[in-house]
């Protein structure tokens, strides 16, 4: 049985570039409105959160389950294009895929993010 905790959720980390996260995407990405700009959306200040389990990460020492809050393209432009709301089995089929593997987040040199599964 998982254990209830009350507070901020736990964060993953960004991370420096030319460096990689080890996770498990536990959910789809989900919009997220945040206090301060980030360029994105109607008031310019949305981002996107996944459920994850935090593997491995090259400065953070807190693993396991917590989100990822990220404006990365992969995310906000690549998976969200898969999403189609009105298709509760193809929504279904691509949370199974998500969750079928291990994954890593990467950070290139210019501090673009991808995901590549393991």
């Amino acid at each position: 049985m998982e254990k209830k905790r009350f507070g901020p959720k736990l964060k993953m980390e960004g991370l420096p570039k030319a460096s990689k996260a080890k996770v498990n995407f536990l959910s789809l990405p989900r919009e997220i409105e945040t206090p301060f700009d980030t360029g994105h959306g109607p008031n310019k200040n949305l981002k996107w959160e996944m459920d994850i389990e935090l593997l491995d990460h090259p400065t953070q020492e807190v693993r396991g389950l917590m989100v990822w809050q990220t404006t990365a393209s992969v995310i906000r432009l690549e998976i969200i294009g898969l999403m189609d709301l009105n298709d509760k089995k193809g929504l279904a089929a691509l949370l199974d895929d998500l969750k079928s593997c291990t994954w890593h987040i990467t950070c290139n040199a210019n501090g673009q993010i991808a995901i590549e599964e393991i």
